[in-house]
């Protein structure tokens, strides 16, 4: 009989199926937002923007999530909240398939109201499952449950794509999308009845969580290796959203790939950033990582030239697996470097601050690739000349990247065969593999 307390395992095999949940509906549904804009019959600058000034608005909401009006409740509470948000929000996306609604303004406020629930999501989420997961096991737990959670994700890129595929062809397109979203509502109350059902709730103990103040935390960065850094990505992510934002448009509008073309395009980022990650982890070490920083940086950087020297399905395929392994190295690397001084506490408002000036940048850098098409003559072509200059100026910024030296340790994953060979619901937490091969040993 397993030493598991129950409630840990009830609370264990919950957050498996709510990951499965959650990832299979940015596969199925998040990933194709896009897609669906064009599809009502909008401009692919609007498409391109579209996915990005949501994002802003929801960053901007994240920053109300962590004042008292919201910490006041517990953090059961809280997630309950933002993901019933988030479940509604797929209600006007089925009205607007269901009645052909083509207003800009109105999809992107309606996307607006959708990750401003997933943003304000995160920091409840993230300290109640600190307290439902017992520390020894914590990163056992997600790395199991991030890998999972990945393979989820595909899932939903190949069936919304193969599905789109065939609706398309038959000029059913819009009634799929259609029930795409009805699947996502669905899913979203699923998820709102494990969180309410399957965990405790947990009210934060008064002096826990320390609200820093926007003002105050630029004071703290000021001349720090972490505020650096953190200009740097600002910046960074300025040059990067000037032409990151409309490859999708690029790919559906001007190239006219079909939907399984699109969707096996983005599957090779996914499975380039796993494979990555998974390199990385192996093989990487924490002198390593400012060096992984500048390359990965200029693997970033010189992907939109890529784009543009040709046309071709598989050269474009082949290109984007590379982008996803450059990502990985750019993430990692990033997030290892500004979060290894935060103090626990602070943490809250610390990450909505970063996630705010890295939104920001996204948003600024969209509207200027955006102005920047916008103005271009009639007899250029815009696609390529955006390309153009967005690696031109992605490549002068690496010129401004600062030196920062990361003193902490890259935390291990478990092997992925270890994964298959489960059934992540029902995996113990509390007997480690090397623990139970020590016992086979011992008996044998």
């Amino acid at each position: 009989m397993s030493k598991t307390d129950v409630t840990t395992k009830k609370h264990v095999r919950a957050s498996f199926r709510d990951a499965s949940y959650t990832s299979f509906n940015i596969g199925m549904a998040e990933s194709y937002f896009a897609a669906f804009m064009l599809a009502l019959g909008m401009s692919e600058v609007v498409a391109g923007v579209g996915t990005v000034i949501p994002q802003f608005i929801g960053v901007i909401f994240q920053l109300l999530s962590i004042r008292s009006f919201f910490t006041q409740y517990s953090l059961k509470k809280r997630i309950v909240l933002f993901l019933s948000l988030q479940a509604l929000s797929f209600i006007p996306l089925i009205f607007a398939g269901v009645y052909k609604i083509s207003s800009p303004y109105l999809i992107i406020g309606i996307l607006g109201m959708y990750w401003a629930s997933v943003l304000s999501l995160n920091p409840p989420w993230n300290r109640l499952m600190g307290h439902t997961v017992p520390g020894p096991f914590r990163l056992r737990f997600f790395s199991i449950r991030s890998q999972f959670s990945q393979f989820s994700v595909f899932l939903g890129l190949i069936g919304s794509g193969l599905v789109l595929y065939w609706a398309k062809d038959n000029g059913h397109e819009l009634p799929i999308y259609v029930c795409i979203f009805v699947f996502g509502f669905f899913l979203k109350c699923m998820s709102i009845y494990e969180v309410k059902f399957n965990h405790n709730d947990y009210e934060l103990a008064p002096g826990s969580e320390h609200r820093v103040r926007l003002r105050d935390f630029f004071k703290k960065i000021k001349g720090t290796e972490q505020g650096k850094l953190i200009t740097f990505l600002f910046l960074f992510h300025i040059t990067v959203h000037f032409s990151a934002p409309y490859f999708n448009p690029f790919m559906l509008g001007k190239l006219k790939f079909n939907y399984i073309e699109f969707m096996m395009i983005t599957s090779l980022s996914y499975f380039g950033r796993v494979f990555m990650f998974r390199m990385l982890q192996k093989f990487a070490k924490s002198k390593d990582i400012e060096k992984i920083l500048l390359l990965a940086t200029f693997g970033v950087s010189t992907t939109p030239i890529l784009w543009a020297i040709s046309q071709n399905y598989w050269w474009i395929a082949g290109i984007e697996f590379l982008s996803g392994c450059y990502w990985a190295g750019f993430e990692l690397s990033t997030i290892l470097l500004y979060y290894q001084k935060i103090d626990d506490r602070e943490r809250t408002s610390v990450i909505t601050y970063i996630t705010l000036l890295n939104t920001t940048g996204m948003f600024i850098g969209s509207l200027l690739g955006a102005g920047f098409m916008k103005i271009l003559p009639s007899h250029w072509d815009s696609y390529l000349s955006l390309f153009a200059v967005s690696t031109l100026i992605r490549l002068t910024l690496i010129v401004f990247a600062p030196q920062i030296n990361f003193r902490g340790q890259i935390p291990k994953m478990i092997n992925f065969n270890r994964l298959l060979s489960v059934r992540p619901p029902f995996v113990a937490l509390t007997k480690p593999f090397k623990e139970k091969s020590k016992n086979k040993k011992n008996k044998d």
